[in-house]
């Protein structure tokens, strides 16, 4: 998939109004620190896609997209071929927010669960921007690691909370053992 497949241009149903790009843009955390002027910069690179519940949601390995509406669950193929879900994923979160940083396939696929629309942009053109304009650049890759940094406090946090109640459950089985 490129930054110009039809699949991830701007599609929008018939006789329905569209909120302008640019607006939204404008009240995403990604782009927090950008100035009017810089998200014009950045609305030309952006894509716009809307899905049906139950359609699955291509992400290419080189874009990062944002949920602008709607849900999506993040999902993984077991090796038996079925489906587990890892995650649910709602507006204004990121989908793919380490492909503009690493090459690595992603390991799960996303499939929405209600309609939805996506917003997102291709690492060629985030290279391309770095190079052309790298305050505005710096300012992106500072805000998405901010939101990565956040994001691992969160599962760092969520994993201390198993081992705590791993460790308790290991504890109450050993004294059911020895029979206290």
């Amino acid at each position: 998939m490129t930054p110009h497949d039809p699949e991830w241009g701007n599609l929008t149903p018939p006789g329905n109004r569209q909120e302008n790009l640019l607006d939204i843009l404008a009240r995403l955390a990604l782009f927090d620190t950008l100035t009017r002027q810089e998200l014009h910069t950045i609305e030309r690179i952006m894509h716009r896609r809307r899905f049906i519940s139950g359609e699955m949601i291509p992400t290419p390995q080189s874009g990062l997209f944002i949920i602008v509406s709607g849900v999506v669950h993040v999902v993984q193929r077991l090796s038996n071929g079925e489906q587990t879900m890892l995650d649910t994923l709602r507006a204004g979160e990121l989908v793919g927010e380490i492909v503009p940083l690493d090459d690595t396939q992603p390991a799960t696929s996303i499939l929405s669960a209600e309609q939805s629309e996506l917003v997102g942009f291709f690492r060629t053109d985030l290279v391309d921007l770095i190079n052309t304009h790298p305050r505005m650049g710096f300012k992106i890759l500072c805000r998405l690691a901010q939101i990565m940094s956040h994001r691992m406090q969160h599962a760092m946090t969520d994993l201390r909370k198993i081992r705590r109640t791993l460790m308790k459950m290991e504890n109450t089985s050993q004294e059911e053992e020895v029979g206290i």
